[in-house]
């Protein structure tokens, strides 16, 4: 059990560093996840490794005392790096600190461990004083999670939010146990209470693994909903371009013999024949009409891109929807940031913005407030479109970016709105998240990777 606990956590680091090794705050976050093995690796070691192999290690003088060593250092590096590394985490997971303040914070605390190692007999008994352990370690502690508490409040990107929501639930709350289990009770001489610590690293390794597939904790749910989504889009793309093709050729048909119809109807002087006649060249040609417009938005999206300021597009936008803004009543609030240029294609993204507040309009008949906001956070840029109207029930709201799904019941809509902008938006290795809730209106949230980003 020790031994799947040890590879749980360090397995648990190492998927933790690969979501995105570069950045410091997540290197931190896995040395935290490997450092807070060696415990456990310290009792695997004296529980499992030495009673096993005791015959074999006395066939090798001091092979023994050098595990024992091994042990005593984990076990040090555990109680004295844990705190550190934690506290080093948040310090690099905040924005509101600067670059130099994180160095000299991260090389200040250091000192503390330095101290302990200093003054604690560590081979053959690792003996640690630990109300000066509690001393600085608590107010480590508590620093950290303020730290994360407030980047979480202050953040406006709601992917990255959610993500601080998750990290500071499987981090924070194991890690008060884990603390309470091996400082706070040593205190009171119980050296045995660091053993429930087995039962807080399974629950977390759950919690991790039921939060992946609700909610698309490291991106697992994400990437399924995305392959779901493409193939069904290539499929109906296939599709559209064959049944465009066979109606093409059939509408062909009736308009040729509606025209000999009219002649015909025409020549003999019969009025009805020829209204029949007509009625079947409009149906032709709104049939011809309608397959066009499903196929020029299911069309596969070859972008041309250019250097732009989203901001410019978004007010021509609004300029544009002037005139219904004014009939329906709906108040227009913007807060876009004017600097940002974006690597895009300019015709799309206006396409996308027209979309999302037509959308908007619809869910507002009868008046309401439509917002529209453009800024830049640690890992994108993010333009949101709200709106407070309707709002999309739960049951609708998985469903709203499949091809064909429309709640508006009009001959004019074919639910394909929200599937192009999704389209386009995976083209530009950008994400479209919905979020709403029936009465209190919709927000929907465009996601452009950072690299899109181009420097003033």
């Amino acid at each position: 059990m020790m031994v799947f606990i040890l590879f749980t956590i360090w397995a648990l680091g190492l998927l933790v560093l690969f979501t995105d090794p570069k950045r410091t705050s997540i290197r931190w976050a896995c040395a935290t996840a490997f450092v807070g093995g060696g415990g456990f690796l310290s009792a695997v070691i004296d529980e499992t490794v030495l009673p096993l192999w005791k015959d074999a290690l006395s066939i090798y003088p001091g092979s023994d005392q050098i595990l024992l060593f091994l042990s005593r250092s984990a076990s040090f590096v555990c109680q004295t790096g844990l705190p550190y590394t934690f506290f080093m985490f948040a310090v690099h997971s905040s924005e509101s600190l600067s670059r130099k303040v994180k160095q000299i914070v991260q090389y200040a605390a250091l000192l503390m461990p330095l101290l302990m190692l200093v003054i604690t007999p560590i081979y053959p008994d690792l003996s640690f004083n630990y109300w000066i352990m509690v001393a600085w370690i608590i107010p480590f502690f508590l620093t950290a999670c303020t730290l994360l508490i407030v980047q979480y409040r202050k953040e406006k990107d709601p992917l990255v939010k959610k993500n601080s929501f998750f990290t500071n639930v499987l981090i924070i709350v194991p890690l008060f146990f884990v603390f309470i289990f091996i400082y706070v009770m040593r205190i009171q001489n119980d050296y045995e209470a660091w053993r429930y610590n087995m039962l807080v690293v399974a629950i977390q390794f759950i919690l991790i693994v039921a939060i992946s597939l609700k909610y698309g904790f490291l991106g697992v749910r994400l990437r399924v909903e995305k392959k779901r989504l493409d193939s069904t889009l290539r499929a109906l793309t296939s599709g559209a371009q064959i049944i465009n093709h066979t109606i093409k050729n059939e509408a062909g048909k009736i308009s040729l013999y509606a025209d000999r119809i009219e002649s015909f109807a025409e020549e003999t002087n019969q009025p009805a024949l020829k209204e029949d006649a007509l009625v079947l060249l409009q149906s032709s040609q709104h049939m011809l009409n309608m397959m066009n417009r499903i196929q020029g938005q299911l069309r596969d999206v070859e972008l041309r891109e250019a250097t732009c300021f989203p901001s410019q597009i978004i007010t021509q936008v609004i300029q544009t929807l002037t005139p219904y803004t004014t009939k329906q009543q709906v108040n227009v609030e913007s807060e876009l940031d004017e600097t940002l240029r974006l690597y895009c294609d300019a015709v799309q993204l206006r396409e996308i913005f027209t979309n999302l507040c037509m959308n908007a309009l619809e869910a507002m008949k009868t008046g309401g407030t439509l917002r529209l906001q453009l800024f830049r956070s640690n890992k994108h840029l993010v333009i949101a479109v709200a709106d407070t109207g309707t709002g999309i029930s739960k049951e609708n709201l998985p469903h709203v970016l499949d091809p064909f799904f429309s709640t508006k019941r009009t001959g004019q809509n074919f639910g394909l709105g929200l599937s192009y902008c999704y389209n386009v938006m995976q083209k530009h290795q950008g994400q479209l998240e919905i979020y709403s809730e029936p009465g209190k209106g919709t927000t929907v949230f465009l996601f452009f990777p950072k690299k899109r980003l181009v420097a003033s």
